[in-house]
């Protein structure tokens, strides 16, 4: 419940929910949980409604329609863009960012592995020239991910943990995209699983409103590390 409002909710794991806001105006609202009988079976907290920019992105282009995959691509691919500072020298790398390169690079390997698997020519496969183009863009997106990822550990900064001009950041386009790939190596150069974007939306609503299964299954198996507390 949204003050007065009753909206449909999913069940994404045990004590998580997920649902859209209606709309409404700017304040403070109560909220809570009801089983379809508008009353509270929960504790009632308050929702409040901020005032948002929407000069990037409309309420209607947000939640009411797909995205288009070419228009995520340059994006992504500007936001992997690095500038022309040049990180540090790796004798001024601590021994933790050391260790964190080395997994980073660990990952990515095993993800050129498994491209040149599926680049490599079969007989019994025959590509269309769209999916071969396809496939070639998010391999050099692939590369420039990896750079920047090694980039972002070294740089004294936010990380990998950055929004581009439309308020979503890497691991919010990757999993868009359906760029299963991206999403572990991202997450353990030190984004959160749950960065949000300017709308307030993680990389699963991202996954699951592009309906991109795999790339949701990711998420979750990493929600679920974090949840047990593994490393």
């Amino acid at each position: 419940m949204f003050g007065e409002i009753e909206v449909p909710a999913h069940i994404i794991a045990d004590g998580t929910l997920c649902c859209h806001a209606p709309p409404h105006k700017a304040g403070r609202i109560p909220f809570y949980v009801t089983c379809s009988n508008r009353l509270a079976c929960s504790e009632v907290r308050e929702f409040e409604y901020r005032e948002c920019n929407t000069r990037h992105m409309k309420t209607s282009d947000f939640y009411g329609s797909r995205v288009n995959e070419r228009d995520l691509y340059i994006r992504l691919e500007k936001l992997l863009s690095l500038s022309s500072e040049q990180p540090k020298p790796a004798s001024r790398i601590s021994s933790d960012k050391q260790h964190l390169l080395s997994e980073i690079n660990s990952l990515m390997i095993e993800v050129e592995d498994e491209w040149f698997n599926m680049l490599t020519p079969r007989q019994e496969k025959a590509f269309s020239s769209d999916s071969a183009q396809d496939r070639l863009l998010e391999k050099l997106l692939k590369d420039k991910l990896h750079v920047w990822l090694l980039y972002k550990v070294v740089e004294d900064g936010k990380g990998p943990s950055v929004l581009d001009e439309e308020g979503q950041g890497v691991l919010h386009l990757a999993a868009a995209l359906g760029y299963d790939w991206a999403i572990t190596p991202t997450i353990t150069a030190g984004a959160s699983v749950n960065f949000r974007d300017v709308h307030g939306w993680t990389a699963l609503h991202w996954a699951a409103f592009c309906g991109r299964y795999l790339s949701s299954l990711y998420i979750l198996f990493s929600l679920l590390i974090k949840l047990l507390g593994f490393s």
